[in-house]
């Protein structure tokens, strides 16, 4: 991972880790000056933490796969996601949409010029997670495109019914979900010396995936049409379903399972599975849909997204950064009670009312704890490999 990009991931886990705090004081009312933004704490995860993990690795981990030289650091696409980054939240703060607008169409020129950077490589010794990623980069271009239109008015425009929902659903089950499934394709083998499947069920994961977010995009695009958001589900579920059964057996097999990087992995894809699995209660009225939908992003953000973070970015720092063979997975077992307990307390706070402000808060504290660890580790990482462009 290029070293701008390993920075700013170190940067934005600080102030993600300020954020939550931030949140956690203002829902106990101990805070109020500055109320948190929920939109704001989520984009440091998603765009600011995760995205540049991903924009930094993707191409040097596809060109090294593909045994293809390794490509030049594009300051067009960091400059440009990063400038995209800071005028959106700084949009949202004072929901100005000129600054908006300018925020979301950096950050789409961003993905667009590392779509097609990745589209280059296609073909030959191409591996099979580059599909993974070059179609979760199209559902973030589509996300984009529906997020940025939601302080624009252009839903009605584009026919879109639930454009909030979409908007998730492209970003999460699209974006967040293919890529990810793509790096436990090409990151399993080299945790644990196995591949994480044969060809056969590596396919049958990206078609249900991308299929399936292609369905559960265009449910709420047709205003909860039940047909392609029941299709989706189902095709999306599966899938995940058999990639974390995949991925538990070669972490067991491994003996990964003894530490709390593999368990970080592991968990974190109970909150995307819960939401999952909730879905149809709510298209049945079962449980009233609106309190879940306005809530459970933030436990599927810092549970899922960040969780698979924490155990993923060092090891990925230490193996491209520090060139270490066998990096062990990151996270601790302070950072996995926490971030776990955090999404649990979340979740409780959508049903218990009466103390939702105080459950919810402690659960932020939870979360702001969580990533105190993988701040220090990867701060000692970029320490460490710092050093080795120092003048002697």
């Amino acid at each position: 991972m290029p070293i701008p990009y390993l920075l700013t991931v170190l940067l934005y886990i600080f102030v993600a880790l300020f954020a939550a705090a931030d949140a956690s004081l203002v829902s106990m009312s101990v805070f109020s000056a500055f109320p948190a933004l929920r939109w704001v704490r989520v984009h440091f995860i998603t765009l600011g933490i995760i995205s540049q993990a991903i924009f930094g690795l993707l191409p040097v981990l596809v060109a090294s796969l593909s045994k293809k030289e390794k490509p030049a650091m594009r300051w067009d696409i960091w400059l440009t996601l990063n400038a995209g980054l800071i005028a959106l939240v700084a949009g949202f703060a004072g929901m100005n949409h000129p600054i908006i607008f300018t925020g979301g169409t950096l950050i789409f020129i961003a993905a667009l010029l590392l779509l097609l950077q990745l589209w280059r490589i296609r073909g030959g010794d191409a591996p099979a997670s580059l599909k993974f990623y070059i179609t979760g980069i199209f559902y973030l271009l589509v996300g984009i495109i529906i997020g940025t239109g939601l302080f624009l008015n252009w839903s009605e425009a584009l026919y879109i019914k639930v454009p909030l929902e979409a908007h998730i659903h492209a970003n999460s089950w699209g974006f967040m979900s293919l890529v990810f499934a793509g790096l436990l394709v090409d990151f399993i083998p080299m945790v644990t010396g196995k591949p994480l499947g044969g060809k056969s069920a590596i396919n049958y994961i990206f078609w249900g995936m991308a299929l399936g977010a292609f369905g559960l995009v265009l449910g709420p695009w047709l205003g909860g049409s039940l047909p392609p958001t029941v299709t989706g589900l189902i095709l999306h579920l599966s899938s995940t379903i058999w990639l974390v059964f995949l991925m538990i057996r070669a972490l067991k097999e491994s003996g990964k399972l003894n530490r709390a990087g593999g368990w970080h992995l592991v968990l974190s894809y109970l909150w995307i599975l819960l939401p999952v699995m909730i879905a149809p209660l709510i298209l049945l009225h079962v449980i009233e849909g609106g309190p879940v939908e306005s809530t459970a992003p933030q436990a599927l953000i810092y549970g899922w997204v960040l969780q698979f973070g924490i155990a993923l970015i060092p090891y990925i720092a230490r193996r491209f950064f520090l060139k270490d063979a066998n990096p062990a997975l990151g996270g601790s077992w302070l950072s996995l009670v926490s971030a776990t307990v955090g999404s649990i307390l979340v979740w409780v706070s959508i049903f218990i009312i009466p103390a939702r402000g105080l459950i919810y808060g402690v659960g932020f504290a939870l979360y702001a704890l969580a990533l105190i660890p993988p701040l220090k580790e990867l701060f000692d990482i970029v320490q460490s490999g710092l050093k080795k462009y120092e003048p002697a």
